[in-house]
């Protein structure tokens, strides 16, 4: 979703039948059609990020000063009047706190016309200094985008799952630390709601459990997985809960 939300929103930058079909005096994006046709040079350059105006970062694990040195190095030239070059910065919460403090000065004085566009699926782990330079928009992510159905019968139950099924399942699945984010928030949900409904019934055993499996995963959520561990991660995690 966060994908195609940003690449909507950059055909509508420049699409060339928006372009065309503009008045001379509208310039502003309010004063534009609201969608874009999709199907020009200038939309299908988006679509298949190779449009001249925009570069798009997403690495593999966390970001690293020389991922950034593209940015620093071509905002060092003056764009034409009236041009503009956006920076795409995907897993944007996989920004190390140096690569974030090398950015604050170009995020908040950016030279003319360029522009940034942060996407994360965590926003509160983006250092509050580069939050308060951005316009936060959120979006709402479907259960097709956020959910791994594989794995989360595992940690929905303490009751026992044969630990080969559970390798089995944890290798198609083969989460990255992003959905393993997302797949904890699931479950604290899960557990949550499963702790709400035993006190009103009133059911002692089940709150018990649920307090245990929501302490468990709370803890998990303080030490997440770094980039490249996340089957390691929940190995360990389907181990301890096992244990409960």
């Amino acid at each position: 979703m966060l994908l195609e939300h940003t690449i909507a929103l950059l055909q509508l930058q420049f699409c060339q039948n928006i372009q065309q079909s503009a008045h001379p005096e509208e310039h502003d994006s309010a004063s534009r059609r609201t969608q874009a046709c999709s199907v020009c040079i200038q939309c299908r350059k988006i679509r298949e990020q190779q449009h001249e105006s925009v570069l798009w970062l997403c690495p593999e694990k966390q970001y690293a000063i020389d991922d950034l040195d593209v940015i620093f190095s071509t905002i060092a030239f003056a764009l034409e009047q009236d041009h503009h070059f956006f920076f795409v910065l995907q897993k944007a919460d996989m920004l190390t706190s140096t690569c974030a403090n090398a950015l604050l000065k170009s995020l908040e004085e950016p030279p003319a016309g360029y522009h940034f566009i942060l996407l994360a699926q965590r926003h509160e782990l983006i250092l509050p200094t580069i939050k308060s330079r951005c316009f936060i928009e959120q979006l709402k992510s479907t259960d097709a985008e956020t959910q791994i159905p594989a794995l989360l019968p595992f940690f929905t139950t303490t009751t026992f799952h044969d630990p080969l099924a559970f390798s089995k399942e944890l290798e198609s699945a083969n989460p990255n630390e992003w959905e393993s984010l997302a797949l904890l928030d699931q479950l604290l949900i899960y557990w949550a709601n499963i702790y709400k409904k035993s006190l009103i019934k009133k059911d002692t055993a089940k709150i018990k459990v649920a307090e245990k499996m929501m302490l468990h995963i709370k803890k998990a959520m303080l030490k997440p997985p770094m980039p490249g561990s996340s089957k390691l991660f929940w190995k360990n995690l389907f181990l301890q809960i096992k244990e409960l």
